[in-house]
């Protein structure tokens, strides 16, 4: 009798454990469904994060081509460009320009003989940064795109962009930083 109870029970034990691995399954596969579902949806978000700055640059690359000034100060926080530049002239405080062109410090240099140090407000402006754009060759075909040579991000909120203008000019430094809903131009140099 003994040799009777025990595959019985065996029998009990597989399909409890069949219906639990069926239960199992099932659970993998609803959660393995939600898993895929959600890892697509962070793909596709983070894809879209990382083209957001590009439409800025879009905008901004017709703006000038058009002399669109209103939409060049929508997208161009021109007292951050500003602060920057000060910063980078005043050696004690911190900077986020690594080096400048010699044909830039030329410019400020010029700039600070002229206008003292009310230099930045005058030559720094609207018209200064469509010019900065505007010695990009490829600006009105076939565009920026093609002369973007560095593109990171050094920040979730922060992009640093390299923009080549050979022969007519020094690469174009740019730093988008974005502010509320919009990625705003807070540096640029050459």
């Amino acid at each position: 009798m003994v040799e009777l109870g025990a595959p019985r029970r065996l029998q009990l034990s597989r399909h409890w454990l069949g219906r639990l691995g069926h239960g199992m399954l099932r659970l993998w596969l609803a959660v393995h469904h939600t898993l895929t579902q959600a890892l697509l949806l962070i793909l596709v978000l983070t894809l879209l994060y990382g083209l957001w700055p590009y439409s800025t640059l879009w905008s901004l690359e017709r703006a000038v081509v058009q002399e669109d000034f209103a939409t060049i100060a929508a997208l161009v926080n021109l007292d951050a460009v500003r602060d920057e530049l000060a910063r980078r002239l005043d050696k004690r405080q911190t900077n986020r320009i690594e080096t400048v062109s010699d044909a830039f410090i030329a410019w400020l240099e010029s700039g600070l003989r002229q206008h003292g140090v009310a230099v930045l407000e005058r030559r720094v402006t609207l018209q200064w940064v469509s010019d900065q754009f505007k010695q990009i060759p490829t600006l009105h075909r076939p565009g920026l795109w093609r002369s973007l040579s560095e593109v990171f991000f050094e920040a979730p909120d922060a992009v640093r962009l390299r923009i080549e203008r050979a022969p007519t000019a020094p690469p174009l430094y740019v730093r988008l930083q974005l502010d509320g809903l919009i990625w705003r131009v807070t540096l640029l140099h050459d």
